[in-house]
């Protein structure tokens, strides 16, 4: 049986404390190990290891804010004893900029490969619109190297794009190191992201976005989860996909 993991991102807490709380909810859970996420990352190593070392959870990978903090996270990866270190997205507004994240995370992974880390690029719907003649999902595959980057492919983003997960993982068989299985009530189809650069920043220089721009947002990012039944619907998640290994994160290496 595979082991399954849980992405601390599906709290949608904010805080440090709540944070602490919530890696003891994911061991009460049962899952074998959590991926790391946002506040978590601020907690100074030698405390988080003792909790993960507390609750029994084997930290599997942590998602970096943005990838240019990869490189700067991977001291922390490694005290950790982790095996992969991700990043969760990458605005590409044109084909231009897909090309060059190409690039950039063959940099990346030839960075964490010589740490002793695999750097994973996760999906969301915007990697399968079109680019040139092809969606951008493949120039990713095609124009990195299988020896630095690999990927986690969320299904459940596929599959909201309109795109089957398990062909996608069957063409790119050796690529693909985890998989995010998540709930997904509608196809929405690809995305086209939002050019932060030209939003208004406030004074910490965080976008400051249109109210309805933020609730269509947080209405997509529900994944059919109720409102305040997250932690109910994890753990049944949780509990319910052990036969088939189709919730979490699972870990395919």
């Amino acid at each position: 049986m595979g082991k399954i993991y849980l992405q601390m991102y599906s709290f949608m807490d904010g805080t440090m404390n709540d944070s602490r709380e919530n890696l003891r909810l994911a061991a009460e859970m049962g899952y074998d190990g959590v991926e790391l996420f946002g506040p978590l990352l601020a907690i100074p190593a030698e405390e988080l290891k003792s909790l993960l070392d507390e609750y029994h959870l084997e930290p599997i990978s942590m998602h970096a804010p943005t990838s240019d903090m990869v490189e700067q996270l991977i001291p922390l990866a490694n005290a950790l004893d982790m095996k992969f270190i991700g990043i969760g997205m990458e605005t590409m507004l044109n084909d231009d900029a897909v090309h060059a994240f190409a690039g950039k995370l063959n940099r990346l992974g030839k960075a964490c490969a010589e740490n002793g880390l695999t750097l994973t690029y996760h999906n969301h719907t915007q990697e399968f619109l079109p680019c040139e003649d092809k969606k951008v999902i493949d120039i990713l595959m095609e124009e990195t190297d299988p020896k630095y980057v690999s990927f986690e492919l969320d299904a459940g983003w596929c599959a909201a794009a309109g795109f089957d997960p398990l062909a996608l993982v069957e063409q790119y068989s050796g690529r693909i190191k985890l998989i995010h299985v998540k709930e997904s009530d509608r196809v929405i189809g690809p995305q086209q992201p939002i050019d932060f650069g030209s939003v208004p920043k406030d004074e910490k220089g965080m976008p400051v976005l249109p109210e309805e721009l933020k609730r269509q947002m947080e209405e997509m990012d529900k994944t059919n989860c109720v409102a305040g039944k997250r932690a109910r619907r994890l753990e049944s998640t949780q509990r319910n996909c052990r036969p088939s290994r189709m919730s979490g994160i699972y870990c395919r290496t």
